[in-house]
């Protein structure tokens, strides 16, 4: 789950960071936003034999963290660009270094940007360090209800959907829970049926669905030897893919659309799927199916 972290702008998710940070170490010290803090926005004491010392955070907003080697580049050189302070702060006392980012990283063994900058700053500081990219704070989010409600701007459409089931337990809270309940239950019977109006005939979906082949373009990725995952003897998926395309009744060997998508590897790989067809090409009874097949994720 992504959630639109730009939305908040670099003051507000300072604060997201920082409650974040928080809800794990409440001993934290969270510097106020938008002043300046000699490169820490939050630091975590130690008092070990009468010796200070104390673990530094800090924290660089990205307005345009798109994927791509520019955004990478960026937060390499704005980590960078805190070195001279950093150091500064390890003469203080400083024993680790963490660098907040909403730039998404790249997982590649050694040359990845994962773990090219936490090489480089390591190298550079000579101290323990850690970088949280987008992954990391979206991971956490996932599981701290609390503070999402704080930011209204994070909330998705299923926050939403848990905010009217989750209201306060009274006479009209539960006739709201128990008419949602009901329609996704009467959905859920009619999608499993397939129905041909004009002879009046109906008949199971599962009976009847045919796996459509597919052509497969994907968006914003280089093929490259040996970093791809086969998942089909015709297809080949590029690690960490953000997006394909999926074009309904369109011949591509023998791999089906409904197969891809439901191929356990490739539930982990695929983030977005866009499904494109004319009409009548099968578009809807292909998402009926997706909802109603046995050990489907989306059942």
């Amino acid at each position: 789950m992504d959630y639109p972290l730009e939305n908040l702008g670099p003051e507000r998710f300072q604060m997201l960071c920082q409650a974040l940070l928080v809800s794990e170490e409440p001993g934290i010290t969270c510097y106020p936003v938008g002043t300046p803090d000699g490169g820490r926005d939050a630091v975590q004491m130690y008092f070990d034999d009468d010796e200070k010392s104390f673990l530094v955070y800090q924290v660089k907003f990205s307005r345009n963290p798109k994927e791509g080697k520019e955004s990478r580049d960026w937060v390499i050189e704005a980590a960078t660009g805190e070195i001279a302070k950093a150091k500064r702060l390890k003469v203080k006392g400083a024993k680790r270094y963490v660098f907040i980012s909403n730039v998404s990283g790249t997982a590649h063994l050694d040359t990845g940007s994962i773990d090219k900058l936490q090489a480089e700053l390591e190298k550079l500081l000579e101290i323990p360090v850690q970088c949280w990219w987008r992954d990391d704070l979206c991971r956490r989010l996932d599981t701290n209800w609390t503070i999402k409600l704080r930011y209204p701007e994070l909330l998705i459409g299923q926050d939403f959907l848990r905010l009217v089931l989750e209201q306060r337990n009274d006479e009209a809270q539960n006739r709201r829970t128990n008419a949602l309940r009901a329609f996704l239950a009467d959905q859920y019977r009619e999608d499993q049926e397939v129905k041909f109006k004009q002879v009046e005939l109906q008949n199971k979906l599962l009976d009847l669905f045919v796996d459509l082949p597919f052509s497969v373009s994907i968006s914003s990725l280089q093929l490259r030897e040996g970093r791809g995952l086969t998942l089909d003897p015709c297809l080949r998926i590029v690690e960490r893919s953000k997006s394909f395309i999926l074009t309904a009744g369109t011949a591509y060997q023998e791999t089906g659309t409904a197969s891809l998508i439901l191929n356990e590897m490739a539930g982990y790989l695929l983030q977005q799927v866009v499904v494109e067809g004319a009409p009548g090409q099968g578009k809807s009874t292909l998402a009926q199916y997706l909802c109603q097949a046995p050990y489907s994720p989306f059942s």
